[in-house]
């Protein structure tokens, strides 16, 4: 009889409660606040001693706080101050004392000691806990109601204080009537599923439990009109679960976030962040530095390409605290070497398999295979082969590059029977070999069957070739989901293209027709920079071309000739640096020192000892106060010789408000056809970034400035193979000042500009393509139901739709511009920052492409408005155009040309504002 009641009882409820409509609410307690993530949602709450603050770059979201209000930890900053006599008890299960607000004088402390610092901090929200708590103190109904005025008198405190706070109560239904605050939401936990600490384990919650809860939350919706959250929890293995229990609450019409018990993993709600984080752990490398280690040289790009986010670890450092199921994508361990991981990593490791976390090994093996921890991991040992092995079965992916060898090495002898797919097995005799597998909980590629040269026996750079695809089998281990990836290469569906000067040989005499005997500097001005107009990012060394520098004779004619390119209205400007350093660690551990163990350190400035704040900002500093024109700034800094900058000089660009390139060499050609060649984005530095140069200069295509010195025009063959079969890179024409100092250089300095302007580009300067890559790392990715939702930071513009996804419906949609279809990918076009959308059929126009930058689109009920702004003659179209018109300042702009119902258009100008499309019904 009681179950039929509690049936009628539910069916009523979700009846009365409103279906779930949307607003979406995250708890994350643990380190490495994800805020970018969290500013997905609509109530993000976090533990703020986890964090300084909140980031000026979310600083638009509302954050909520955690604070205990109940019970406090002495851990607590403020637990010093709270006399004994205020406590009313401890919870055990914690460890926590259980506080008596009905006195004022604490009541006073929380306002000036927690609740003033996170206001501060610039949280603009709170989310307050263990307001139930002081019913472990306290049992008479008196003395109860005196605790319960006590909360509601410290709550109404904060809200006059901060008048814009907004709350959210962790249960304190009771309190409600009280409360003049302005409460955003109820939560309470365990709606279906909750954590039993002291016995360490989940439970399912009785119906009756559940039935009180919900009927709490329908009489506090009704009388208040706030939301509710239902907070349960979850083993993290089991992400399937978790979604299933957010489903059912989300039925009730309350807000589900479904957790960890310690609330440091990144849960699941009817939003779901797709994560993108991903732990890269290097280790065995001969390299002096570990910015050469193989995880770096060759991991970097194919899963940055595939829209992860490395978090880069040498194998003997600590590893990421809390839970990682739901905060990374997955862990890739790339060693170099056998025997390298310690057993802690290796119980860590264990632990993350256990939690469900996709584990990629790389080169060797992460744990020991004959060990236990190999068993966990699937290992089984077997003995060298004494018959040459043949192979059984090989993925097609296999011998990408290069066929494999036709006397098969078999590496590390081992089989894996929790291989799902074997990627390479091989047979000897009785015995059985797997190499290359995914399996259960994720992959291995042992070597020598994930990079080989192709000349085993020699080391050169261009000899290395990848023995299988690293994107599919990358893909495929890491069980990556389709999801749209932000994309650096791509604005409006143009590919980026722009160039940039190390300042190097400044001074140079060249040697060209008509110029012999004067700066090379020179030459690039009248040559090249008045003659195309791509943006172009230039430097200069201030120690070569400052009065006091190494060329006080020349220095006039040198400043001059900056100052002529610095003008150019297609020109913005870089520094060098100070001295050229040209081994960035070795300077800068030994400032006095002229030479080192590489050989030369950095430019012979008299009496200079190195030091990267003078380097980076005085250099900038010098170049916006003697080169540039008013109005000017100096943007950039692009580091010098091995371009392996460290920590220190990162943090003093960033500090001085530059950005940075450069570094890494994408060098493929068709004479070196590998992806070996096609390097990453930029590389993570503790709290520092550095962005990646996307090609390389003309020092590597003249083998090291010794000839031939008409080679650079091969960086051509780079362009288009970074395009085709994928759009790996923007086209960016990276050169030195000396380039123009030789008649063949110069020569083919001018066919590649030449090349670069007659293609389909998007003109932008250096500085606007490395605020897409930081923007890279910030942008958030979620999905609600068959709706997508992506919040970055307004730089980055352009998501790569793989298939799977289909092109948005531009009904419904927000912050999309348009897409285009097209080789070598499916580009959608963001307006700015956010985006939400569906895909389905499209009728609607749309942005199909366009060579400049939106600065304004709207969509109307008969078509569209929009400006454009960009640093070349404007060139667009338009999608689904076919019965509109195009009108700009009253006057209809014809299209140049119509392939099917795409419509495009050309104007001389750079810019064009208000742009209206109208279409008939």
């Amino acid at each position: 009889m009681l179950s039929r009641v509690l049936l009628a009882v539910a069916l009523w409820l979700v009846g009365i409660l409103p279906a779930y409509a949307g607003t979406a609410a995250a708890f994350y307690y643990g380190p490495d606040i994800p805020w970018s993530r969290l500013a997905l949602y609509d109530y993000p709450v976090v533990e703020p001693d986890q964090a300084d603050g909140v980031p000026s770059s979310v600083s638009d979201q509302r954050f909520y706080a955690y604070v205990s209000l109940g019970e406090v930890l002495p851990q607590r900053s403020y637990f010093s101050l709270i006399k004994p006599e205020w406590r009313l008890g401890k919870n055990r299960n914690w460890g926590s004392w259980v506080l008596d607000q009905s006195q004022p004088e604490l009541r006073d402390i929380f306002v000036e000691k927690v609740f003033a610092p996170l206001w501060e901090a610039g949280y603009r929200g709170f989310f307050l806990d263990t307001l139930d708590s002081y019913q472990l103190g306290v049992t008479e109904e008196a003395a109860r109601q005196r605790q319960r005025e006590g909360l509601a008198a410290l709550i109404n405190a904060v809200s006059e204080r901060y008048p814009d706070a907004r709350f959210i109560l962790n249960r304190g239904f009771e309190l409600m009537p009280m409360i003049t605050a302005t409460v955003d939401a109820i939560a309470a936990e365990s709606l279906y599923q909750r954590w039993l600490p002291d016995k360490d384990s989940y439970q399912v919650v009785p119906d009756t439990d559940r039935e009180w809860l919900l009927q709490q939350f329908l009489q506090v919706r009704k009388q208040f009109d706030v939301d509710g959250i239902a907070i349960d929890y979850a083993p993290p293995a089991e992400r399937d679960q978790a979604r299933k229990l957010a489903r059912q609450i989300a039925n009730h019409g309350l807000i589900p976030w479904v957790t960890n018990p310690a609330i440091d993993g990144f849960g699941v709600g009817i939003r779901e962040v797709l994560p993108r984080d991903v732990l890269l752990i290097h280790g065995g490398s001969e390299e002096r530095l570990w910015e050469h280690a193989d995880a770096i040289r060759y991991g970097l790009m194919p899963l940055q390409f595939q829209g992860l986010i490395p978090d880069i670890r040498n194998v003997d450092d600590p590893m990421p605290a809390g839970e990682l199921r739901g905060r990374y994508a997955g862990i890739v361990v790339w060693l170099e070497k056998d025997g390298v991981t310690s057993a802690d990593f290796e119980r860590w490791l264990v632990r993350q398999r256990e939690s469900g976390v996709p584990i990629v090994m790389l080169g060797y093996p992460a744990v020991d295979p004959l060990g236990p921890n190999g068993q966990v991991f699937g290992f089984q040992g077997r003995t060298t082969p004494q018959v040459l092995p043949s192979i059984v079965s090989q993925h097609a992916d296999m011998g990408f590059e290069a066929p494999l060898p036709r006397f098969l090495p078999v590496g590390e002898p081992l089989y894996n029977e929790q291989a799902t797919m074997p990627w390479l097995e091989m047979v000897s005799g009785s015995q059985r070999y797997m190499p290359v597998a995914i399996t259960d909980w994720g992959g291995y590629a042992m070597q020598p069957y994930l990079i080989r040269s192709a000349l085993p026996t020699v080391k050169a750079e261009g000899l290395d070739r990848w023995m299988l695809n690293p994107l599919t089998f990358l893909h495929d281990a890491l069980r990556l989901p389709a999801m749209p990836i932000p994309d650096v290469t791509t604005e409006n569906g143009r590919r980026l293209g722009f160039a940039h000067m190390d300042g190097d040989g400044f001074p140079s005499l060249a040697e060209v027709r008509d110029y012999q005997g004067r700066a090379d500097a020179r030459v690039l001005l009248e040559e090249v920079l008045k003659k195309f107009t791509l943006p172009t990012t230039l430097s200069v060394i201030e120690g070569e071309v400052a009065s006091d520098g190494l060329y006080p004779n020349q220095a006039a004619d040198l400043q001059q000739i900056a100052r002529e390119m610095f003008r150019l209205d297609h020109v913005e400007a870089a520094t060098h640096t100070y001295s050229h350093p040209f081994f960035w660690y070795d300077a800068q551990n030994n400032p006095g020192e002229l030479y080192g163990p590489e050989g030369q350190l950095r430019l012979p400035m008299p009496g200079y000892k190195m030091d990267p704040v003078r380097e980076v900002a005085g250099s900038a500093d010098y170049i916006e106060k003697n080169l540039l024109p008013p109005g000017k700034k100096t943007r950039m800094v692009l580091w010098s010789g091995d371009t392996v900058p460290t920590p220190e000089a990162l943090a003093a660009a960033r500090e001085h408000g530059l950005l940075n390139m450069n570094g890494s060499d994408t060098t493929i050609t068709r004479s070196a056809p590998t992806w070996t060649l096609i390097k990453g984005i930029g590389l993570p530095k503790g709290d520092e970034y550095q962005v990646y140069a996307p090609n390389q200069n003309e020092n590597i295509y003249t083998n090291g400035w010794t000839g031939p010195f008409y080679g650079f025009e091969r960086v051509i063959e780079t362009f288009e193979m970074t395009e085709s079969p994928y759009r790996f890179k923007p086209v960016d024409i990276y050169y030195h000042t000396y380039i123009a100092s030789k008649n063949a250089s110069l020569e083919s300095l001018k066919k590649v500009y030449q090349w670069a302007q007659d293609q389909p580009l998007f003109p932008l300067f250096a500085s606007q393509y490395v605020r897409k890559v930081l923007d890279f790392n910030q942008m958030a990715i979620a999905r609600e139901g068959d709706r997508w939702l992506v919040r970055g930071g307004g730089e980055l513009r352009t998501l790569r739709l793989p298939e799977g996804i289909g092109l948005p419906d531009m009904n419904g949609s927000e912050g999309v511009a348009g897409y285009r279809v097209d080789k070598p990918g499916r580009y959608l076009h963001l307006q700015d920052g956010y985006a939400s959308w569906e895909s389905g059929n499209n009728s609607r126009p749309y942005l199909q492409q366009a060579n400049a930058r939106l600065t304004d689109f709207t969509q109307t009920e008969t078509g569209l408005t929009f400006s454009l702004h960009g640093y070349a003659a404007l060139e667009f179209a338009i999608g689904n155009a076919k019965g509109c018109a195009l009108r700009h300042a009253g006057k209809i702009l014809s299209p140049v040309r119509r392939e099917g119902n795409i419509h495009y258009y050309r104007s001389a100008k750079h810019g064009l504002v208000e742009l209206r499309l109208q279409c008939s019904q």
